[in-house]
């Protein structure tokens, strides 16, 4: 398929284009729809020719190549008007050509030609379009990661779970983990306190002050007596 667009109407009549003319140049603006189209051109690979309206000097139709963008400027004293209409005359395909332009002059022509005619804001909304939709099929995240998975995959799932909520509702139920600890703890106590009764008391509360004052008064008598 061939593209054929009307340059400057393109950029004239699509606001986020024209309103970048006041503050730029108009090549800055051209040189930026020579770049929209041919990153367009990569995802869709139509060939794309835009035509300029060119300057006085130029004695023929000059045309350059821009990363795989045909640009024709059109020669003196002829408009890019006359040189769409004269591209859409010699095509031998016409219902392979688009022409895009808001020029009621060239829409007539091409309509008698046979060739498609598309309005400068829905080619550049359908670029827009495509070069969105490809820079987010670039990111890094695998495919499923990014729509979730499919339908077939989400009730596969839902069986592995539900087979494995039945499989453990069938299981024997687990001992009371609390009460043996528990009862374990009780066990141990009573054996501590029946080792405790067992010893003599004054090992736990010391002797009493009576014997205390017994044995002193026996050692000191007995240290008299080695005297």
């Amino acid at each position: 398929m061939l593209i054929l667009i009307d340059g400057y109407n393109f950029i004239f009549t699509v606001p986020e284009l024209e309103r970048h003319v006041g503050t730029n140049r108009i090549e800055s603006v051209r040189g930026h729809i020579v770049s929209l189209f041919s990153r367009y051109r990569e995802k869709k690979h139509y060939d794309i020719t835009i035509v300029f309206d060119g300057c006085t000097e130029v004695i023929s139709p000059k045309k350059q190549t821009y990363a795989g963008i045909s640009v024709i400027y059109s020669k003196s004293g002829i408009s890019a008007d006359t040189e769409i209409k004269n591209i859409t005359d010699l095509c031998q395909n016409p219902k392979d050509v688009c022409i895009v332009t808001y020029d009621k002059d060239i829409k007539r022509h091409v309509k008698k030609c046979g060739c498609n005619i598309i309005e400068p804001r829905a080619m550049y909304k359908e670029i827009l379009k495509v070069l969105t939709k490809s820079k987010k099929n670039t990111s890094d995240e695998p495919e499923y990661k990014q729509k979730g998975p499919s339908e077939n995959d989400a009730k596969y799932w839902v069986g592995v779970f539900r087979e494995t909520l039945k499989d453990a509702s069938n299981e024997e139920p687990m001992p009371d983990i609390k009460n043996i600890k528990t009862s374990g703890v009780q066990r141990k106590n009573k054996k501590l306190h029946h080792n405790i009764t067992e010893e003599p008391f004054y090992k736990y509360q010391g002797p009493s002050q009576d014997e205390v004052q017994y044995w002193l008064h026996l050692f000191e008598g007995d240290e008299e007596d080695e005297y």
